[in-house]
């Protein structure tokens, strides 16, 4: 334990403000993964709100109902606003990030 002359602990560990655990090729491998996860859930919300816009109607949600469902465009609209919510919130550490190399920051 490192310990200041008052006899307190640093507040802040040393080193990089964000830790790197991956190598370069890693990084794509885990953002392969990571793009495939978030496409299964963006699509297992959209089946989700189809259950619940044919539950609202008093149609069974079958599987053939549930197939054979198009969103009206005011539906369609209100998934394509949550999912360029949900996107811009899973990304947001990378969009910083060119923001700041695109200002010239040193990242490090």
């Amino acid at each position: 334990m490192t310990e200041t002359l008052t006899g307190k602990r640093p507040r802040k560990a040393n080193g990089p403000d964000r830790l790197s655990y991956f190598g370069a090729g890693d990084v794509d491998r885990v953002m392969a993964v990571l793009l495939a996860l978030v496409s299964e859930v963006a699509a297992i919300r959209d089946r989700l709100d189809t259950h619940e816009r044919l539950a609202t109607t008093g149609a069974a949600p079958t599987p053939a109902e549930v197939e054979a469902f198009a969103p009206a465009p005011e539906a369609e609209a209100e998934r394509d606003a949550w999912r360029d919510g949900y996107i811009r919130r899973l990304f947001r550490v990378i969009s910083e990030d060119l923001e700041e190399l695109s200002r010239g920051t040193d990242l490090t």
